[in-house]
């Protein structure tokens, strides 16, 4: 039997993908895409909730940043929580590292988890 609770849905983002879209003049480009999403959050992790890119994105999505929780690594533990806390809703997530699909080639796009009871799946957003 399937999950019958809505997924969480991530928008990941890492450190340099920020820095790159921010270098090619083309954050507003993805706040236009994640203002099409219905965002309902934005945690980021400690390190980079200061940075101007942060803070830039949260601004421009109306949100306050708030702590990202626990291990960001795909799978973590970071994300149970905060999918516990989002069911059938969209969050932003920025994290250290690369934040590209888990595959050999990784990109520079944010990448869309979805989290639910059955375990989690990625694709480039």
């Amino acid at each position: 039997m399937s999950d019958l609770q809505c997924a969480a849905r991530f928008v990941v983002l890492d450190a340099d993908t920020l820095r790159d879209l921010g270098a090619l003049d083309n954050t507003d480009g993805l706040v236009e895409r994640l203002c099409s999403e219905r965002i309902a959050g934005l945690y980021a992790a400690d390190e980079l909730a200061g940075s101007g890119a942060v803070r830039r994105l949260a601004q421009g999505l109306g949100l306050r940043i708030e702590p990202a929780p626990g291990d960001l690594a795909f799978g973590g533990e970071g994300y149970e929580e905060l999918a516990d806390r989002h069911r059938g809703e969209t969050v932003v997530l920025v994290r250290p590292g690369r934040a590209g699909l888990p595959t050999p080639h990784p990109t520079l796009h944010p990448t869309l988890l979805l989290v639910d009871a059955d375990g989690w799946s990625a694709q480039e957003f």
